[in-house]
């Protein structure tokens, strides 16, 4: 077979030699950068011609290498190869630019003269978008060039578009996330731990922990139907009308407040495709009762005393997501709700139904109830004291797909009060810290914890106590709130002040020269040597430090 067969095409009576007022009947002008490349000059010369007239900026090579050369370097919209070519081929030339980075996105058309069916599949095998066989016809080229010009270009348009909403989605899920964070909240009753992880960049899950003036906390998980921005927006939206209707309704209970919002979120959401599952509970320190509300929403999970309590009862009370689309607008009444005890050594457990759905990626078999038995366990790990991530981590080191969907965990621990072994408000003045750091000693020596333990503990208070009064920014009648409770052979000290904020792993990881050693760091040494975890957080106007000691010798 010729090897020029281009040549042959161009001085037949078929193909005359291109014209300008030849081209002009052709197509509409193309627009765009081209790269030829054959190994004989007289192909390469009417390619250019043909393409140039129409409106293609083009740029020729006459072997393999140089093109891969300028392909890396023009970067064209648009790649016209030659299969048969000496030293490098088209086909191995069209695999070398599919593996560059820099180049794997160039459409490449084959021009071959072979007509078998295997070398055509062996062309796009390979990532040739498309072929002409030779010899072409000029309508035919041009028109199969422009057909691929538009698709690139319509493509880079679609990667641009593509690159932006993705630097907004995630500008947007960084927005939400701190929206919805996973601080944890301590109150004398209570601890609350959290977990969120939507599955996109943004999430319809939407929680929170809200503490009333009068000693109260309200907390609720939610879950928007469906996936995506419309779902996130409304869960966000969701959050800041909880909020406002919380302390507007607290004083009525949860079903009233459900009542405020399935009215806004009715009248706001004008689409029946989008409601709200919602779990709400409110916790009263002095009836140490929780009045929960259940819009549709799964139950939660009581291990009380090591056992899974039966929550059948929430399946004959509660009603319908928050904005279900049909109903009177205020659908719940007190008789919808469920009070559970706070009787202490108690965990509570809401969530988003992405756990319980998650599929293990070996059976496809749902989570279901096997999370029930997972949290029986976590809750039994005092050295682990977010629950809820610990829930998550071994959900999904088990083998179950929580990526595939939202996932939210919020678990609540209420606190044994013979585990509380001492707790006070200590006012800023180093002797009376002193004195407490003495009684936390002796406090935790009574449970069992070994004397060195013990001691060390001791300068942990003494430490963060000393630090507060020297440097923590507090006034002379301001005190703070210290918690120490005992679990095992594990000790855990809270401690929550309304001083200065302090960037804890700027300080740690600073070089402690000797002005500053002098200042703080030596405490700072102290205290992040003596601790097994230490957790600092800044809440609203108060900072939270929750450290973890762990006796060695108490098995």
């Amino acid at each position: 077979m010729d090897k020029n067969p281009w040549v042959i095409c161009s001085m037949s009576s078929d193909h005359p030699p291109i014209t300008e007022q030849a081209t002009s009947r052709l197509v509409q002008p193309l627009s765009g950068r081209v790269l030829v490349v054959d190994d004989e000059l007289p192909n390469r010369l009417y390619l250019r011609k043909l393409l140039e007239a129409r409106g293609c900026e083009v740029f020729d090579a006459d072997d393999g290498l140089t093109g891969m050369m300028l392909a890396a370097s023009k970067v064209p919209d648009l790649i016209l190869v030659d299969v048969i070519m000496p030293d490098m081929d088209g086909f191995e030339l069209c695999d070398k630019l599919r593996s560059e980075p820099r180049t794997a996105g160039i459409p490449v058309i084959m021009v071959t003269a072979k007509s078998k069916i295997e070398d055509i599949e062996t062309g796009f095998e390979l990532g040739a978008m498309d072929y002409i066989r030779k010899p072409f016809n000029p309508r035919e080229l041009v028109l199969r060039v422009g057909n691929a010009l538009a698709l690139k270009k319509s493509n880079d348009e679609l990667t641009v578009w593509n690159n932006r909403v993705s630097r907004d989605l995630e500008l947007a899920g960084s927005i939400q996330r701190s929206l919805f964070s996973d601080i944890p909240h301590f109150s004398r009753r209570f601890e609350v731990r959290s977990a969120y992880r939507p599955c996109m960049d943004v999430g319809g899950d939407a929680f929170d922990i809200i503490a009333l003036p009068d000693g109260r906390h309200v907390i609720y998980v939610a879950d928007v139907s469906g996936h995506g921005v419309a779902p996130a927006m409304i869960s966000s939206l969701l959050k800041a009308t909880a909020s406002e209707m919380i302390h507007r309704y607290a004083d009525r209970g949860p079903a009233e407040i459900c009542n405020a919002l399935n009215v806004v979120f009715r009248r706001r959401i004008d689409n029946p495709s989008y409601y709200a599952t919602m779990f709400m509970a409110v916790h009263n320190p002095d009836t140490l009762e929780w009045r929960c509300m259940n819009c549709g929403h799964p139950n939660p999970i009581l291990i009380d005393d090591g056992k899974v309590m039966d929550l059948s009862r929430f399946n004959q009370k509660g009603g319908a997501p928050i904005g279900f689309p049909f109903g009177a607008e205020r659908p719940y009444s007190e008789l919808d709700e469920v009070v559970l005890k706070d009787e202490g050594n108690s965990y509570l457990l809401l969530y988003t139904d992405g756990l319980v759905e998650a599929r293990h990626r070996d059976s496809n078999e749902e989570c279901g109830n096997h999370m029930e038995t997972v949290y029986r366990e976590v809750v039994h790990q005092p050295d682990a004291p977010n629950k809820a991530v610990k829930l998550l981590n071994e959900l999904d080191a088990q083998g179950y797909d929580i990526a595939a969907d939202d996932c939210t965990a919020i678990s609540i621990q209420m606190l044994d009060p013979g585990k509380i072994v001492l707790e006070q408000t200590v006012p800023r003045n180093i002797y009376l810290v002193s004195d407490t750091a003495r009684q936390a000693e002796s406090a935790i020596i009574s449970q069992g914890i070994s004397p060195d333990t013990a001691a060390m503990l001791r300068l942990l208070v003494m430490e963060l106590g000393a630090n507060l009064v020297d440097h923590g920014g507090l006034a002379e009648k301001d005190s703070f709130w210290l918690q120490i409770r005992v679990d095992g052979n594990v000790c855990q000290v809270v401690l929550r002040d309304e001083g200065k904020e302090w960037d804890l792993e700027e300080a740690l990881n600073r070089e402690l020269d000797e002005t500053y050693m002098g200042e703080r760091g030596r405490g700072l040494a102290i205290t992040h040597t003596i601790t097994e975890r230490i957790e600092r957080y800044r809440v609203q106007k108060q900072n939270l430090t929750y450290c973890t000691i762990v006796d060695e010798e108490r098995d």
